[in-house]
């Protein structure tokens, strides 16, 4: 989904600034009475997997002896229109290759009407050589609401390039994020959110205040967590192009990527680790988190 990557953040982002969303006009509309909602249903044994939904990774499984179950809601990840669904089984290490042993079944939904089912072993293919393998399907979501990034700009050039002031921009963004979690102010991140939050509604068939309460509710639970901690470093920050209007921001050595926030715990006497991706686009002029 990255087409490119491009001009690492030398500077640390300005905490400071004034949040550059401000300017953000909702235009939500009331909630639909109709509602969609998309999952993955997986059942595997001994086979790894890697499940993307428009290139973004889900959810994954190492594989083992004992069978995996579980479901996954994609509506978060989804657009109007055409979607793309890719599953990657690979062959567990630790386990001596043998044909016949290993089994999965992975199953898209809309409501309750099957759009998809993918089954491994596929006819002719349970041989060591066919690991790894990619399932891929490109469904239509046409009745899913248009996300924000359709009304974004088309700010990155065709080699890829971003204009410096739009990377210090975002970097500030980041940066007010950054603090805001780090003090646990839960109204500033409310504002940095707010276009995000509106996304999530619209992708969730529900209101803006709904979404809003749940992820408040998450967040204040994760910051009474022992040993809390937010980590990102504005100094070695990059940011990679998912198409010519929106921009992923990380951290790390290009090649090593790292999301823009990773936050930190004790619990068990173990470190728990959270991650947050986070992705910009620029709309009637400012740069705001998507979802």
């Amino acid at each position: 989904m990255f087409v490119s990557m491009f001009s690492a953040c030398a500077q640390t982002p300005a905490e400071n600034a004034s949040p550059v969303n401000k300017r953000y006009s909702s235009k939500r509309q009331p909630k639909q009475e109709t509602t969609f909602r998309y999952r993955v249903e997986v059942s595997s044994r001994i086979v790894g997997f890697n499940i993307m939904v428009n290139g973004a990774d889900l959810m994954a499984a190492d594989g083992g002896y004992d069978m995996t179950s579980s479901q996954i809601i994609i509506n978060d990840w989804m657009v109007s229109g055409n979607n793309r669904l890719d599953i990657t089984i690979f062959w567990p290490d630790g386990i001596k290759y043998a044909p016949g042993i290993s089994s999965a079944t992975f199953k898209l939904f809309s409501n309750d009407t099957l759009v998809k089912e993918f089954r491994w072993p596929a006819a002719n293919m349970d041989a060591q050589k066919s690991y790894p393998h990619t399932f891929t399907e490109i469904f239509k979501a046409e009745s899913f609401p248009n996300v924000l990034l359709e009304r974004a700009e088309r700010v990155i050039s065709s080699a890829g390039v971003l204009p410096r002031k739009d990377q210090e921009e975002i970097a500030a963004l980041a940066g007010q994020l950054r603090k805001a979690f780090t003090e646990k102010n839960i109204d500033s991140i409310g504002e940095l959110f707010a276009a995000k939050y509106d996304d999530l509604a619209a992708a969730r068939f529900t209101t803006t205040a709904a979404v809003k309460e749940e992820v408040d509710a998450k967040y204040r639970e994760l910051m009474g967590k022992e040993g809390y901690t937010v980590n990102f470093n504005g100094r070695n920050s990059y940011f990679s192009a998912v198409d010519d209007r929106a921009v992923r921001l990380g951290q790390g050595r290009i090649g090593f990527p790292e999301p823009a926030l990773i936050i930190t715990w004790r619990e068990n006497k173990k470190t728990v680790r959270w991650d947050m991706e986070l992705y910009f686009a620029k709309i009637d002029g400012s740069w705001i988190i998507i979802r």
